[in-house]
């Protein structure tokens, strides 16, 4: 319905009175002039999105990237920086019994990542932290002691490791720094629209970026299991892993709602990974042959 208004020294109910309207031909917007250079517009930015689609290695999921890798790199430089500034002076020796294992483990997966070429660094955090391990862009990988007791041996540190280097391989952070101008747009937006741009972060965060980083933890689980396997690992270390980690969940309370969280809660993990063991003992079997002992060595 187009909206009327009245000319000029008439009015409604008068015996004489025009009206114009907001047409194409009248006052307001010509949408006509607007159209060609908007579907050009469209045409233009799905271009742009299918020339910049590819597929992550392993699990052949199908996803936009448009960060070129020097950036992926610069920003695993300054995160290394960041990391060594805190946690430099905590770093054990490279004799110490701990850092030979993790750099024993690290090896192998290095060599089915498909990313040798990085330049791998191997460090293990003492002190009193608590249990985490990381691997950034570029090969620098950091374990924090407090998580080796979890691990019990290396198939478990394997088990971590490999979900952590299979980010990497999958260049997850990448593929999150490519989608920080769309969240970007849809945040002014929001912003237009409500004039908050709390509840623009709120909706971006429970709406996108939250689902999205639960789904390459999931990945980065699955390519993990494979990796490992074809490592000669045990992929079943990867389950025993996160019952022990879910365990220590419940003794210390640490429990949030998976849909306001990173990751995936460690119970779905686990039948996760479950799903994925056949295939992962397949590769186990075709690459290794059996044969393991309990440090996952031939």
């Amino acid at each position: 319905m187009f909206r009327r208004f009245y000319s000029s020294g008439f009015r409604p109910g008068g015996s004489n009175y025009t009206y114009k309207s907001f047409t194409n031909n009248g006052y307001g917007y010509n949408w006509n002039s607007y159209r060609k250079p908007l579907v050009g517009f469209l045409a233009l930015g799905a271009g742009f999105y299918a020339v910049n689609l590819e597929q992550v290695p392993f699990s052949h999921r199908w996803r936009f990237m448009m960060c070129p890798r020097w950036l992926e790199k610069q920003v695993g430089y300054m995160g290394y920086k960041q990391v060594m500034m805190q946690f430099g002076r905590s770093l054990l020796p490279d004799n110490h019994s701990d850092v030979r294992q993790v750099r024993e483990v690290m090896k192998r997966l290095i060599a089915v990542s498909g990313i040798q070429d990085a330049e791998w660094e191997v460090h293990v955090i003492g002190g009193n932290n608590p249990p985490n391990a990381f691997v950034l862009p570029g090969g620098k990988v950091f374990v924090f002691q407090s998580m080796l007791p979890l691990c019990q041996d290396a198939n478990g540190l394997a088990a971590v490791l490999s979900h952590e280097t299979a980010h990497q391989v999958c260049r997850h952070s990448a593929e999150s720094l490519s989608k920080s101008p769309f969240y970007l747009a849809i945040s002014l937006a929001l912003y237009t629209m409500f004039g908050s741009a709390q509840l623009g972060d709120i909706l971006i965060g429970m709406g996108l970026k939250l689902p999205a980083s639960r789904e390459m933890e999931t990945e980065a689980d699955r390519v993990g299991v494979m990796m490992m396997a074809k490592a000669c690992f045990q992929p079943d270390a990867a389950v025993a892993f996160w019952q022990r980690m879910l365990a220590m969940e419940k003794r210390k309370g640490e429990w949030a709602p998976e849909l306001l969280s990173t990751h995936p809660a460690s119970s779905r993990r686990i039948e996760n990974i479950k799903q994925e063991l056949p295939e992962a003992r397949q590769i186990l079997q075709e690459s290794c042959g059996g044969g393991f002992n309990v440090w996952g060595f031939r």
